[in-house]
């Protein structure tokens, strides 16, 4: 399986190899080292909040296991924010 990985060296940020790397642990990464700002935009709670598409090799998440996806070499996952302005 694939894991998110780091270009620092430092120890935080390695990957947890204990577990398998599932969309719950890419979300929880990016939180951790992607995201700077509002990540009340991006999550709730422990998973994405309402209002994001989350799209696994072209297919809605859903249909996949959700977070519980484990993700494999060529997985392609996107994002997409359907919240907007008032």
């Amino acid at each position: 399986s694939t894991r998110a990985s780091s270009t620092s060296n430092n120890a935080s940020d390695q990957p947890d190899t204990s577990r398998p790397s599932d969309v719950n642990y890419l979300i929880h990464w990016m939180k951790e080292n992607i995201l700077t700002e509002r990540v009340e935009l991006f999550m709730e709670g422990d998973t994405v909040r309402p209002g994001i598409l989350v799209m696994i090799n072209d297919v809605d998440w859903e249909l996949e296991g959700e977070g519980e996806y484990v993700l494999q070499d060529g997985d392609e996952v996107v994002f997409i924010s359907t919240l907007h302005g008032g």
